[in-house]
């Protein structure tokens, strides 16, 4: 529920620790290359959890369609959040 806008590394970290959470694996195993899908092995209902994790942990909302795309990587995923978190500022 913060309103100033989180650096890129802070993103990337918080949704590494998400979607790790959501994997149930380690975080020190996902990088920020890795592929939701096809890398960790997540269906559809994962990643829409990622998604409200995400809103829920920024405060913001997020578009799961964003990230449920093919080859969809967890730096993308850090890439909308900051797309939310830049467009509020905008509005």
């Amino acid at each position: 529920m913060e309103s100033k806008m989180p650096t890129a590394a802070d993103v990337l970290y918080r949704v590494t620790a998400i979607i790790a959470a959501v994997a149930d694996c380690p975080v020190d195993e996902i990088s920020s290359e890795s592929r939701l899908v096809e890398d960790l092995d997540l269906d559809s209902l994962q990643v829409v959890e990622i998604a409200v994790r995400t809103e829920e942990e920024f405060g913001k909302p997020i578009d799961d369609s964003l990230l449920a795309e093919q080859g969809v990587t967890v730096s993308h995923c850090a890439h909308v959040v900051q797309e939310a978190h830049a467009k509020e500022v905008r509005t």
